[in-house]
């Protein structure tokens, strides 16, 4: 598949406001509340899985261009991996059925899922191995998992509303 002139535009629209979308963060312990959950599951949803990826892969660029290798060692970086597999996911579950809310639901909880499945591990080993601290499975879940699930949950459903809303009015939703 080659990418047109205007998979190119959205896939720079959406890597943009997934980037944007992580400086506008709360603080709760080593990974914060961000939009970029937000932003990755409404880039499956529109956009087909070669540009969702590529749509995710330029944040990660970004903050390597802007952060250096030390981006790296932030414990959150392991999710930002887990964006670009989660979107391309999530774009291949919704563009291969017809769009409901039960697809776009299953959708988002198997990138959710694809997320933290990518996400905690890093978490845990720049925090026990690199910064040298002795978190147990369960701290590791607290702190990288259970405080976001209701958060999830309210990204999810927004993102599915919006999807449902728009499909009919966005390109990649028409076969």
């Amino acid at each position: 598949m080659k990418l047109s002139t205007r998979d190119l535009t959205q896939i720079s629209i959406f890597a943009a406001l997934t980037f944007v979308s992580g400086f506008l963060s709360i603080p709760v312990g080593p990974v914060p509340i961000t939009l970029q959950t937000l932003m990755v599951l409404l880039t499956g949803f529109f956009l087909r899985p070669k540009a969702a990826f590529f749509a995710q892969l330029l944040p990660l660029l970004l903050k390597l261009l802007l952060g250096g290798f030390q981006a790296f060692l932030t414990p959150s970086f392991g999710f930002v991996f887990g964006f670009i597999a989660a979107a391309t996911l999530i774009s291949y579950l919704v563009h291969n059925k017809e769009g409901s809310f039960l697809n776009y639901g299953i959708a988002a909880v198997a990138g959710t899922i694809v997320m933290y499945a990518i996400g905690l591990p890093y978490m845990a080993m720049i925090l026990n191995v690199v910064m040298g601290n002795q978190f147990d499975l369960a701290a590791i879940f607290q702190m990288g998992m259970l405080l976001f699930i209701p958060g999830d949950i309210a990204k999810a459903v927004l993102a599915i509303i919006l999807a449902d809303r728009l499909k009919g009015h966005v390109r990649a939703f028409q076969h």
